[in-house]
């Protein structure tokens, strides 16, 4: 049986990442309902925070009103739209790559 690969939060933000490619404008229940992330706060949050607290993803916020009360009323939303992933580490000063 092959053993299970790693679902850390880095993991989790390169899945939500690859969502939010293909999907921009998403919510966070949207998000977390395809990359199943455990918790999507968590994740975005950390996504959004520059290296090394976090991750250094580029996070665009935005709202979107969806309908509520069995369709009788209207609330915002949040959405995420990614700007850009985290910039390569450069390992070596005399390395170009």
């Amino acid at each position: 049986m092959p053993t299970p690969l790693p679902d850390d939060r880095p993991a989790q933000a390169v899945r939500v990442a690859n969502y939010l490619e293909k999907h921009p404008h998403s919510t966070a229940k949207e998000i977390d309902a395809v990359c199943d992330t455990g918790s999507i706060s968590k994740v975005l949050s950390l996504m959004a925070k520059p290296e090394p607290l976090g991750l250094g993803y580029g996070l665009a916020y935005g709202w979107r009103e969806v309908l509520c009360v069995g369709g009788t009323a209207r609330r915002p939303v949040r959405t995420y739209v990614l700007l850009h992933r985290p910039k390569k580490k450069q390992t070596d000063l005399f390395d170009p790559t």
